[in-house]
């Protein structure tokens, strides 16, 4: 009882307090509704058993509320994008759940280590698959949600108006494909097949939301693990960045990019935003210097795993954290998120056909 009612001071605070950051923002949507892994994870994992979580100090230094549980020193891309949009932050759906109450603001269901394949992640322990996460959300429109609305009308013009991110795929190499000693699926499938697999996968899921109810999509694809720092570490390739590590990805986007392209033309009524965080990295990576970065390369907190790990419990991390691209071996920083969000949000070469900006004052089919 104790712990129930420490989670609902603690939300009840952190929606207070965000919702002053946004209130001279006028509200662009309803809603957010986040899908994916631990780069939007907003604390989903905390109580889970599982390796892949962040509730620890140096995670969250520059969080205005502290450790959460989010994967970097301060906000998330989604998090930059609610500020944009007006919208308080999304917190983990399960804690909604444990505490009561109504929260109209949409939910966040990402959770670290987590893939599009349900196997992908489980040597760290248990996850919310991509599977498992539409699940849930298929719990909330029929279960949650209309406890919150007078008819179903009033809920589907909400959902149809809110903004649904997904941000998820790279565990699927990262922590399934690339550790044949624990997954046989280096051995089932090429690259290729591998690639195609991971997009009819991730097409099914984004048709059953849409089943639900959701018509705004923005679903980014995999950044170039190859210039991960813990990729690095452990490679110690010649060149800036693993490029076969890169290629094996970018099969993946270039199938994720037709199967959206696809979506928008057989799902009338419903848009379908592609983010293309792959490119976008290369380009800070390329120039730095012109976004702020002065290093690229190493992570910002002191890391395990002969640097290939997570941020080692309570150790100072570096100062100039804005001029690092990186937090931890696997994680951008609050800086590189920042960008992201920005380009994403009003810009026109990372996320496309449109950006959110757009996408928001498109209207939308029930």
């Amino acid at each position: 009882m104790e712990v129930i009612i420490m989670a609902l001071c603690f939300l009840i605070i952190l929606q207070c307090f965000f919702l002053s950051l946004v209130q001279s923002q006028p509200r662009l949507a309803p809603a957010m509704y986040i899908f994916g892994d631990s780069v939007v994870d907003s604390g989903s994992n905390n109580d889970r058993p599982t390796r892949a979580k962040a509730n620890y100090q140096p995670y969250g230094i520059d969080f205005p509320m502290g450790v959460t549980g989010r994967f970097t020193n301060g906000f998330t891309i989604t998090d930059y994008l609610d500020l944009s949009l007006g919208i308080p932050l999304q917190i983990p759906y399960l804690d909604a759940l444990s505490v009561g109450g109504k929260f109209l603001d949409g939910f966040n269901y990402a959770s670290a280590s987590a893939g599009i394949l349900p196997e992908t992640g489980r040597t760290a322990g248990i996850n919310l698959s991509m599977r498992k996460q539409v699940k849930l959300f298929r719990k909330t429109v029929r279960y949650y949600l209309p406890k919150c609305f007078s008819n179903r009308g009033l809920l589907l013009r909400h959902l149809s108006n809110s903004i649904f991110v997904v941000f998820i795929g790279s565990n699927d190499y990262a922590n399934n494909y690339l550790q044949p000693q624990e997954y046989n699926s280096s051995r089932l499938y090429s690259p290729i097949q591998f690639g195609q697999l991971l997009a009819n996968e991730l097409e099914r899921h984004l048709q059953d939301l849409h089943s639900l109810g959701a018509r705004k999509f923005v679903v980014f694809d995999i950044g170039p693990i190859g210039c991960l720092p813990g990729i690095l570490n452990m490679v110690k390739p010649k060149t800036k960045c693993e490029e076969g590590l890169n290629g094996m990805v970018s099969i993946f986007n270039k199938k994720l990019a037709m199967k959206l392209n696809d979506l928008n033309s057989k799902l009338r009524g419903s848009t379908f935003v592609l983010g293309q965080t792959f490119d976008l990295t290369y380009e800070l990576i390329r120039r730095p210097l012109q976004y702020g970065f002065k290093d690229t390369r190493n992570p910002c907190c002191v890391v395990g795993g002969n640097g290939s790990g997570p941020c080692i419990p309570d150790l100072v991390p570096c100062k100039d954290r804005k001029g690092h691209m990186f937090w931890d071996a696997a994680h951008p920083s609050d800086e590189a998120y920042r960008i992201v969000a920005s380009k994403c949000f009003n810009g026109t070469d990372v996320c496309k056909p449109i950006n959110i900006l757009q996408l928001v004052n498109k209207p939308s089919h029930i």
